[in-house]
């Protein structure tokens, strides 16, 4: 997940309106011969501009348009150059960027031609043109326009930075944000090398900032999660959450990458995985602290990094706690969940408590019966295994248990405790289900339930016949 959305270029743009009002006083300068650059304005471009002045002041921008639109001049003169820069800057002014860009490039190319702008206001258009292409790109929804754009912003982005010595944060977080949108602009065929560029731009401006931002650290987070460099990503976003622990997506965020971490160096260093196991767990109960990632889910995920670590005493504790207390949500499942975590722990006896506390709570649910009649297997105490595996069968309502098992169950410990009628009953159940062909030890346990029955049907055939013979010798 990617925690950077994208900074919106018109509000960079809107930046843009206040600079272009600051040069329309330069323009108008200009146009009047009080530039220090050695080039002449026509009659007519100068009463055009004159015209202006007041159409500005009352806001009629139309108005300004049209009288720059009847002015004639000649191809590729310093009045054009003048004439299409003063549009652009209306555009600008009326927030109308798109329209902005081509009198803008016109008139830079202009002057790049015949030296007509001086350097700074050549570079605070070209700055302009910059961030007005990363915009119209990032809006742009037809691929080949919008890398024709971003290609576009990109080249005269680096432009502005070679002439600029000290470009202020804000550009450069708007370069690198470009670099990165034509980075990925095919999720198929990423640029790795326009993303490193990206990244070291966006860590230039960091350094050049006092005090950052939060969207710089949010590209540069971005950019570290594009190159999959989670120990990177990691420490930013616990940077971000120090000064902000109210971005929930950011706690999620730092589990993940905790998570992630401790599975990618945990086959190779156990210790380090473990380490990185043991923050995310420290992540999730710091959020629940600010009160975040407190939804039942988050809060059985938390069980689940417990018992990762294997902390199962830990781990049943909260799950246990959580489901009494409604933060974990009380269903079957994870009761059994609970049962078996706490035989983990090795606490056979509580197992079974909470199991069956859990089959008072749900007492139409078969799979509980079944866990506590397997624990008490488990225990070596077939008698109340007996009695669990019948209730099982009797409540049915099955998860995962597969019904042949609990006939299976019944039989064997039937068997067991001598009562083999209800072993033979059971095993006779068990014979109409599919499992019982494919289970190799169920011949073998409906064989000797057979040889018991058979066993005790002869002592009872043999015993008249034992009191026939001592009748002779009776008195």
């Amino acid at each position: 997940m990617s925690a950077f959305s994208s900074p919106s270029l018109l509000r960079t743009g809107l930046r843009a309106s206040a600079i272009v009002a600051a040069l329309l006083s330069t323009a108008f300068a200009q146009s009047q011969g009080g530039s220090k650059v050695p080039h002449s304005v026509s009659e007519k471009t100068s009463e055009a501009f004159q015209k202006l002045r007041p159409l500005q002041e009352a806001q009629n921008f139309n108005g300004m348009l049209a009288v720059l639109d009847a002015v004639q001049f000649a191809p590729n003169s310093y009045d054009e150059a003048l004439i299409l820069d003063m549009k652009a800057k209306i555009y600008a002014m009326t927030n109308q960027f798109s329209k902005a860009i081509a009198p803008w490039e016109r008139a830079i190319q202009l002057s790049d031609q015949h030296n007509y702008f001086p350097e700074r206001q050549t570079l605070e258009t070209i700055s302009l043109l910059a961030q007005l292409y990363g915009q119209e790109g990032s809006t742009s929804k037809v691929p080949a326009q919008q890398q024709q754009y971003f290609g576009k912003s990109i080249t005269y982005f680096k432009r502005f930075l070679e002439k600029t010595k000290t470009p202020m944060p804000e550009t450069m977080m708007a370069y690198s944000s470009i670099l990165y949108y034509k980075a990925i602009a095919d999720p198929n065929n990423v640029d790795q090398a326009l993303l490193k560029e990206a990244r070291d731009v966006v860590e230039r401006g960091l350094m050049t900032a006092i005090k950052p931002k939060e969207g710089f650290y949010q590209l540069l987070l971005t950019l570290q999660q594009q190159q999959n460099d989670l120990a990177g990503s990691s420490e930013v976003l616990e940077l971000l959450l120090k000064q902000n622990p109210s971005k929930k997506d950011f706690w999620q965020l730092l589990m993940a990458s905790y998570l992630q971490l401790s599975d990618k160096v945990g086959k190779s260093d156990p210790t380090l995985g473990r380490e990185y196991l043991v923050r995310a767990i420290v992540t999730c109960e710091r959020a629940q602290s600010h009160g975040h990632m407190k939804t039942p889910k988050d809060s059985m995920n938390l069980v689940s990094l417990y018992l990762m670590a294997g902390q199962f005493s830990k781990g049943t504790e909260i799950l246990y706690n959580g489901m009494k207390s409604g933060s974990i949500e009380s269903e079957p499942n994870n009761w059994r969940v609970l049962g078996r975590y706490y035989m983990e722990a090795n606490m056979t006896v509580r197992a079974v408590e909470v199991l069956q506390e859990a089959a008072k709570l749900f007492p139409k649910n078969g799979e509980i019966e079944m866990q506590i009649a397997q624990l008490y297997i488990q225990m070596e105490k077939n008698r109340d295994a007996l009695r669990h595996a019948k209730e099982a069968v009797k409540k049915g309502n099955f998860e995962g248990t597969k019904p042949f098992a609990a006939h299976y169950l019944i039989a064997y410990t039937a068997y067991d405790l001598g009562e083999i009628d209800e072993a033979h009953t059971a095993v006779l159940a068990a014979e109409k289900f599919e499992e019982a062909k494919k289970d190799p030890q169920f011949p073998r346990l409906k064989g000797v339930i057979l040889e018991a029955i058979a066993e005790r049907e002869a002592k009872k055939s043999e015993k008249p016949k034992t009191d026939a013979k001592a009748a002779p010798g009776s008195k």
